[in-house]
């Protein structure tokens, strides 16, 4: 007997079928571009998540490819919140990309250090991990205590650039232009291009410059590569944690702040939430953990590093200048210094 089924019903099942997606649009969601990095989705992102009841969604890559995906979405953006370094976000600022932090519902901002909160806040900077010389410790002992060591022959192809490409590169340009010039670290940024010709002086030391920073590290660790020069604190003081035998220096002449920077993207959705992000990125107990978790200083005055993270204090560039003069520092690097 065929039994038709009663209007009562049908919609009853329905809302049954009907019952999961309300259940999940009861949970709000925020998309969040940044660096691809297991600190972020292991501990950092599922903290914030189970403390404030909303969904991160994250795709991980490097600035620039985030910055093009913010780009070719402009007029219907998808993106809350993205995480990139400075050089890249004064690009999006110029092109309108961004919202600025000023006057946004972010009270920690208050608390953030003056030099980690560019650009009158258009962004903030929640961490400053730290760059200078990573050594291997089982052949190069004690810790070099000055850039220069790094133009001694007993290093002969035993050093390791990164490329300028990447923005860690500005550490030994930095360091060819105080040994140039004489000027203090925090100042040699706008006499970069008298660093050339003492990087050329460095060459037969450089046995590779490297624009695949992880292949690099496995000849660093495995001994092949004395110096490197220079993946940031995120790499070395982890790997260290991970009884790998390198450490990163402190060279008298400074170590330098690579800037780790959150923003708000303009027309983004949920914005609400996107500030609450922010804010408990900033939050001291967060920074504290962000601290430990990425071997960085925290950037909120208000926050403790963990004990055992004895970094010191940090010389801060202007990235706006660096964002300036880049394509033509590559451009020169790659035909002085890289060309063979």
């Amino acid at each position: 007997m065929l039994i038709r089924p009663t209007r009562r019903a049908l919609l009853g099942g329905a809302a049954l079928l009907a019952t999961p997606g309300v259940l999940r649009a009861q949970t709000p969601e925020i998309f969040v571009g940044g660096p691809a990095s297991p600190g972020l989705t292991d501990i950092l992102f599922p903290r914030i998540e189970r403390k404030h009841g909303f969904k991160i969604l994250f795709e991980g890559t490097n600035s620039l490819i985030n910055l093009e995906k913010i780009r070719s979405n402009r007029a219907r953006p998808t993106m809350t919140v993205t995480m990139m370094d400075d050089p890249v976000l004064i690009l999006g600022e110029r092109e309108g990309l961004l919202e600025p932090l000023r006057g946004k519902a972010i009270p920690n901002l208050a608390d953030v250090q003056a030099e980690a909160k560019p650009r009158d806040s258009m962004w903030a900077n929640w961490c400053f991990p730290a760059a200078s010389i990573s050594y291997q410790t089982q052949n190069v002992k004690p810790a070099p205590t000055s850039y220069a060591e790094v133009w001694d022959r007993k290093y002969r192809e035993k050093v390791i650039l990164i490329s300028m490409r990447i923005t860690q590169a500005v550490v030994p340009l930095l360091a060819a232009a105080h040994l140039a010039t004489g000027k203090p670290l925090a100042e040699c940024l706008r006499v970069a291009d008298e660093g050339f010709s003492k990087l050329r002086e460095l060459r037969p030391n450089i046995l590779q410059i490297t624009t695949n920073p992880p292949q690099a590290q496995q000849l660093h660790e495995s001994g092949e590569v004395d110096l490197f020069l220079s993946p940031d604190s995120r790499t070395t003081l982890f790997r260290k944690s991970q009884r790998a035998p390198v450490d990163l220096a402190f060279p008298k002449e400074g170590t330098v702040a690579m800037p780790a920077g959150v923003a708000l993207v303009k027309g983004g959705p949920n914005q609400a939430l996107g500030e609450k992000f922010i804010n408990e990125l900033l939050d001291p107990e967060t920074q504290a953990l962000v601290a430990g978790t990425f071997f960085s200083k925290p950037t909120n005055t208000k926050a403790v590093a963990p004990a055992g993270l004895n970094l010191p204090d940090l010389v801060v560039l202007d990235w706006e200048y660096f964002a300036d003069n880049r394509n033509r520092w590559i451009e020169r690097f790659e035909r002085e210094i890289s060309a063979r």
